[in-house]
């Protein structure tokens, strides 16, 4: 009997810590599975903000083509995930429409079009 209870509390214990390990330490995300077929289902685990808010801005003023700040091109991150998050719309490095992290500064001749939490859209 004393057996069978050591065998039951266990297996107990084993369940519980495989619940832990894909819960809380394997980062897995439960949401996703819950509408896996949305086009937008798992972006806010897999990308930063600024990412999803250019995407957001740039889709607002039906911008296709647009250029980042110096400030944002330094950042590798940002500077690759906004190439590969905005396809189809492109890095153009004429293009008049620029974003700009929120505390840069400026041009002087440039007019600020949105600013939002994390960048600001500016047109030169």
């Amino acid at each position: 009997m004393v057996i069978k209870k050591t065998k039951v509390l266990f297996f107990i214990i084993c369940i519980l810590q495989l619940f832990y390990l894909l819960q809380f330490r394997s980062g897995f995300e439960f949401e996703i599975i819950k509408d896996p077929f949305n086009k937008n289902a798992g972006i806010s685990s897999a990308l930063s903000s600024e990412i999803i808010e250019s995407r957001n801005i740039l889709n607002k003023h039906e911008i296709n083509n647009f250029n980042l700040s110096k400030k944002l091109k330094k950042d590798t991150y940002f500077y690759q995930r906004s190439i590969e998050f905005n396809y189809p719309r492109r890095i153009d490095q004429s293009s008049k429409f620029i974003l700009f992290s929120i505390n840069e500064d400026i041009k002087k001749d440039c007019k600020i079009i949105e600013t939002s939490i994390h960048l600001k859209l500016i047109h030169c």
